[in-house]
């Protein structure tokens, strides 16, 4: 059970009293962990393992999925998610002997799958650059990362290597080409042209990077019209790996995001209030229309793969396309 105010006895006593420091209205803590690897024990996603040297993010997400973890350290995820960043220190020993049991497994690693790894605070803590350099002495490893941010360009020698000692793979998170739009719902992200940019930079570096289109919101990004551009715009600079997913709504993310369309977006309150009710995913004639929508643009610009790097299907699994 999360109770408010109270961290989890597993994290309590791993957390710092002090601030590593303040920056732009972000307080920033410390986590001392154990390993930066967890072990994914979810059948339903894509991957075998899940890094993420952050808990919380400074992008600003109004729909981040994530925002419940902050739960389990006693902080209250609509108003701290974004402000209260704690950052992963220690572990390397027990997160090598991890990534080397993936590598020997075959078992795919995913960085970012909670929180971005290329946040802002990541060019003072370094706690991402930490974790590829670990990864890299690691021969074999099968890596995926997703981020928004473009201080990823910052580590390319070290993901060369990883690249070239294993497999590799980065997807660009991006929802919309209108910068306007993403100023409110992703407030502290690079806007559109800087993430197409790191995409054409990657794939010039020689790094398998693809689109992410995830989540796709109802009656915000969801327009045919501007997916088709958003498409248009990363085929011209040599994407041809896409992915894409719906928008999932839990509790407090749901809380969050009502806010902030109370606030951006009054119109469209009642709308999502009646279709997503007490439920996290939507279903019926709406999601089968936006497959149908993505499978006809994906066709229509060229995507020739749908997948990033991702671990074999298992029986039953539930196969997700994105798992940012």
């Amino acid at each position: 059970m999360v109770r408010p105010g109270v961290a989890a006895p597993s994290l309590a006593l791993r957390l710092g009293t002090e601030a590593l420091r303040d920056q732009g209205g972000v307080r920033y803590l410390e986590l001392r962990a154990r390993s930066l690897v967890g072990r994914c024990s979810s059948p339903g996603m894509p991957f075998d393992w899940t890094v993420n040297p952050y808990r919380g993010c400074a992008m600003g997400c109004r729909y981040c999925y994530a925002a419940y973890t902050h739960g389990f350290l006693g902080r209250d995820g609509v108003s701290e998610f974004h402000s209260r960043i704690y950052v992963k220190t220690g572990g390397d020993c027990e997160t090598s002997r991890r990534l080397a049991q993936a590598a020997a497994r075959g078992e795919l690693v995913a960085l970012g799958t909670a929180t971005d790894p290329y946040q802002p605070g990541e060019s003072a803590a370094g706690a991402t650059r930490r974790f590829l350099e670990l990864a890299a002495g690691v021969r074999g490893l099968r890596l995926s990362i997703t981020t928004k941010g473009a201080l990823v360009l910052r580590d390319l020698e070290l993901l060369r290597r990883i690249a070239a000692r294993g497999e590799l793979s980065v997807a660009v998170s991006l929802v919309s080409p209108r910068a306007d739009l993403l100023r409110r719902l992703e407030p502290w992200a690079p806007p559109p042209d800087v993430r197409l940019e790191l995409l054409s930079r990657l794939l010039g570096s020689g790094i398998a990077a693809g689109l992410a289109v995830a989540p796709i919101l109802p009656a915000l990004t969801d327009a045919e019209t501007d997916l088709d551009l958003l498409l248009a715009r990363a085929r011209a600079v040599g994407v041809r790996r896409l992915s894409w997913q719906l928008l999932s709504l839990r509790s407090p993310t749901r809380e969050k995001l009502i806010a902030c369309l109370v606030q951006e977006f009054p119109d469209r309150v009642a709308a999502y209030r009646r279709a997503y009710g007490t439920r996290s995913h939507l279903d019926g004639a709406y999601p089968r229309r936006m497959r149908a929508t993505m499978s006809r643009l994906r066709e229509r610009h060229g995507f020739v793969e749908q997948a990033f790097c991702r671990r074999p299907a298992r029986q039953g699994a539930r196969q997700l396309l994105l798992w940012a």
